[in-house]
This record gives C-alpha cells, structure tokens and sequence, in this order.
C-alpha cells in the first residue's frame, strides 16, 4: 500500500513545479516566523513585523498556487520571486538571507518549469515495401 501511495504522489508530483513551489514555501518560513520572535533575535521591528506576516503569507499562497494550480506557473513564479526580492528590504533582511535566497529560488525553478512532452511511439515498418 506504501508503494501505491508513493507512486500516486510521484505521478502527481511529476505534472506540477512541485520542487519550485517547495523552495517558495521554505522561503516563505523565515519571512512569516522571524517577526513573531523575541526582540533580540530581530534585526528591526516595527513596519517589518507587519509586513513579514504579509509577505510571507503571499509567498505560501503562491507555492500552493504552484502545486494546485500548475497553468499559472510563470505569474506565480514571477510573482514569487518579485516578493521574495521585496522581502529583503522590507522584512528583516528577507529573513536573514535565506527567505529571500529559497523563494528567488523556487520562483525561478517554476517560472521555468515545462510540463513533459508524451513520448511519440515509433510508426511500424510496413514489411512488404522492400
């Protein structure tokens, strides 16, 4: 049963950016979790707590927009990575580099992601035209 479920999930995994949408939503961790820290863990507070929360909400939005909804891959990433860059003024140091790093990241990877091409079967050789 294992083994049917994994190949399920490799099937599904297969048709989307999923590693693309993976990075954004690791990206999108420290840009939402570093504003709710203590104060000395933070590099500034203030405007960046809020707009921590708002950034990486839209970046977790958007890697799930990436896994659910794989025609809107090159917006999504475009999108991902535009917020990702905007993180890093806004939020902390887009959450001490490595935010902004994962979602430049995963934003690139899906805006370049192309769905496979099916295999084209080889036509049979007529025998008899020799």
């Amino acid at each position: 049963m294992v083994g049917r479920l994994w190949r399920s999930f490799t099937g599904w995994r297969r048709t989307r950016p999923f590693w693309g949408g993976l990075f954004v939503l690791l990206g999108a961790v420290p840009i939402f979790v570093l504003p709710l820290a203590p104060i000395k863990v933070l590099v500034a507070s203030g405007i960046a707590g809020v707009s921590g929360l708002l950034l990486g909400s839209i970046m977790a939005v958007l890697a799930l927009s990436l896994w659910f909804s794989p025609p809107t891959r090159v917006i999504a990433g475009l999108i991902a990575v535009l917020v990702s860059v905007a993180a890093f003024p806004l939020t902390n140091l887009g959450g001490f580099f490595l935010g902004s790093l994962l979602g430049i990241l995963g934003g690139a990877m899906a805006a370049s992601w192309a769905p496979r091409k099916p295999k084209k079967t080889p036509e049979p050789v007529d025998a008899v035209a020799a």
